[in-house]
């Protein structure tokens, strides 16, 4: 597809905004990194005064916290469930009751009970998220010049619902999409309205149908390299009927989807007959389909490389044209972003320190119940550890079950990396499904089917993308592959995450118990206070349940 008669227009503005906006966003964030304890003490101080008038910061008086030390003596580590009731007044109500001011928007994600979180996004949040993504861009266009063409990247839908109070909630993703300036959003191959479509199928087939008709494609930007990997599995099926689409300019694919959303989609469209001459080609000889063969000049990839993403990342990796860098997304969940990389070519990112005030426990003393935090300044190259966050939101002292490891310093900062979710939790594409909803889904289909079940461990299979359910039951079996289905749509329904990655495909469908047991006493856990875990990344387990004869049960 021809570039865009707005495409020249764009790229002169993005080369201004990177020279200006871009590296002045850059440049703060350097200079605060020159003194992070400071920096630091600055934006706790700036969230207490922004959050004293709350409900919330009346009832834990942030008005007379006068430092670090103060806030983390007199107030707790409290996770969602300890704020849900708060934010749910706030939403009834209309009233501050944990934020500071009222909420443009709320970021959707799973929580560990099952019910959804709802975090509070209000202006100041989504003015910080810009001014991260300004200078993140700029890192990105100085050290790879990946703007240079179109940019294809995939978010989450802007709105999913609507709360009590009328206020949208969904993925934060679709909110800076979605709100990007016109000239930005003129390098974009797809429009907004696009991650909004319920059908998961539907969705990537519109994405490949737009992506594949863009040549000139530099940048791919998406949080979960999977994405990309099931983005290529729907090209590989869709690109023979394709071709003739793009040749005349067509898409069967509008009359199913909604008026709204075909209307942006149509715009994007347009016949090209030398793209459909090359794309033919393509299809004529052997070779596989890949990212280097579609778009020659695709130079970035901005996805995370680390944690459970890792696997994915390599294989994408594999597939792009020589020289073209892959730089991590950084930190970042729907609760804020905690990094952004600022040395690609060392994959070094530094923490925000102006938008979210950071707490760290060393892992080993927090998987023993210390609760005794660090500051940025204190954080020690090469050690592992669990992050609390406190933030412009609302959000006062919250784990956020992330380990992260202290990496070189950059100015006077350690740099941080996430290496996974904590104890309990597995995340293979961004579903974050935690042991709770696990036991509770094994606890509901056991009850359903009248299965006595006496073991079973569930394995995060990452590089196949799925999860493995190892069972073993007690008196009458039951069918393995009813259990399967049942464990699969009650996670499903206990995870919203979860059932989104199932319904797109990107993660695919789910009498060792005594011998696992003697097994974890071998080696060296004491049989008195052993927990077998029902929740565990397969590359974690040494265990072969295959060997012992245990029904694999995928879903």
């Amino acid at each position: 597809m021809p570039i865009r008669p707005s495409a020249a227009l764009a790229n002169a503005a993005l080369q201004l905004a990177m020279a200006t906006r871009g590296r002045w966003a850059h440049d703060r964030l350097l200079r605060a990194a020159q003194s992070p304890r400071e920096a630091q003490a600055k934006t706790l101080g700036a969230i207490l005064r922004t959050c004293a008038t709350t409900d919330f910061g009346r009832a834990n008086g942030f008005a007379s916290l006068a430092d670090p030390d103060a806030f983390r003596r007199r107030i707790p580590v409290q996770d969602y469930e300890h704020l849900r009731p708060w934010i749910e007044r706030q939403i009834a109500t209309g009233r501050v009751v944990l934020a500071p001011e009222p909420p443009i928007f709320y970021a959707r994600t799973s929580g560990t009970t099952g019910q959804p979180k709802a975090i509070p996004v209000t202006r100041r949040v989504l003015r910080d998220l810009k001014r991260a993504q300004r200078a993140m861009a700029f890192v990105q266009h100085r050290d790879s010049d990946a703007f240079a063409g179109c940019l294809l990247a995939i978010g989450g839908a802007l709105c999913e619902e609507r709360l009590q109070d009328g206020t949208m909630a969904g993925a934060v993703s679709g909110l800076i999409y979605g709100t990007m300036p016109a000239m930005v959003r003129a390098k974009y191959v797809l429009p907004p309205a696009v991650f909004a479509i319920d059908d998961y199928e539907l969705r990537y087939a519109i994405i490949a149908r737009l992506a594949v008709a863009c040549a000139d494609i530099t940048t791919i930007a998406t949080a979960n390299p999977s994405t990309i990997l099931r983005l290529l599995d729907q090209i590989r099926r869709d690109l023979p009927g394709i071709v003739p689409e793009i040749a005349a300019g067509e898409c069967a694919l509008l009359d199913r989807l909604k008026p709204g959303a075909a209307a942006a989609v149509r715009q994007r469209i347009g016949a090209s007959p030398a793209r459909a001459r090359a794309l033919a080609r393509l299809l004529a000889d052997d070779d596989p389909v890949t990212p280097e063969r579609l778009w020659p000049a695709l130079g970035t990839v901005v996805t995370w490389l680390g944690g459970g993403c890792a696997l994915a990342a390599r294989t994408v990796a594999g597939l792009l044209p020589p020289g073209a860098q892959m730089i991590d997304f950084g930190y970042v969940a729907s609760e804020m972003r905690g990094t952004i990389v600022i040395d690609a070519d060392r994959d070094l990112a530094l923490p925000l320190l102006e938008d979210v005030f950071f707490e760290f426990v060393p892992l080993e003393g927090w998987e023993n119940g210390d609760r005794e935090t660090l500051l940025i300044d204190e954080l020690e190259e090469g050690r592992d550890y669990q992050v609390i966050v406190t933030t412009f939101g609302g959000l006062v002292r919250y784990p956020m079950n992330d380990v992260l490891r202290a990496g070189p310093r950059i100015e006077n900062t350690p740099t941080l990396r996430f290496l996974r979710k904590g104890r309990g939790m597995t995340s293979l594409t961004g579903e974050k499904l935690s042991e709770n909803q696990v036991s509770a889904a094994l606890t509901e289909v056991s009850r359903r089917l009248g299965a006595a079940v006496r073991f079973c461990i569930l394995l995060a299979d990452a590089p196949r993308r799925r999860y493995r359910a190892f069972v073993e039951f007690a008196g009458e079996p039951c069918d393995p592959a009813a259990f399967a289905r049942g464990l699969d749509d009650e996670l499903s329904a206990l995870n919203i995450e979860y059932a989104a990655k199932r319904g797109s495909a990107r993660l695919r469908a789910p009498g060792a118990g005594e011998s696992y047991r003697k097994d974890c006493v071998a080696s060296g856990q004491r049989e008195t206070q052993l927990k077998l875990p029902c929740l565990q990344n397969a590359e974690e387990c040494r265990f072969d349940f295959e060997a012992h004869g245990s029904a694999d049960a995928p879903c």
